[in-house]
């Protein structure tokens, strides 16, 4: 009966941030959250950008709620590091999911999928 207390207490943690994730991600098809200094983000920025693919980028290192953020990206992907990139309103991982989605084709597939969103 004890763990229904701990279960449900990190589900109240973080629900600002969870909302402030979920409102980006559903107003932006493509949102990187990234860290400035961060080898994988750069990379996967960069093609992005070589791909003409627009996106958004929430550096975690340059905000006040960073922390806080990328703790409740990791409640809600289930992983921690960076970058946490969604499509679509889906996360697909990070650097080496997006290079293998580039890789197979299916990068793009994913991208136009996204209707009346920022692109």
């Amino acid at each position: 009966m004890g763990g229904s207390v701990s279960t449900s207490t990190p589900k109240l943690l973080y629900s600002v941030e969870k909302s402030h994730i979920n409102d980006l991600i559903t107003k932006n098809c493509v949102v990187i959250f990234s860290k400035t200094q961060c080898t994988y983000c750069r990379r996967v920025k960069k093609l992005l950008t070589d791909s003409n693919v627009p996106f958004l980028a929430i550096e975690l290192d340059k905000r006040d709620d960073g922390t806080n953020l990328q703790n409740a990206l990791h409640e809600i992907t289930g992983a921690r590091t960076v970058p946490r990139v969604f499509i679509n309103k889906e996360c697909v991982g990070g650097a080496t999911d997006v290079e293998k989605l580039q890789k197979e084709n299916k990068l793009m597939e994913k991208i136009q999928m996204c209707e009346g969103r920022h692109i």
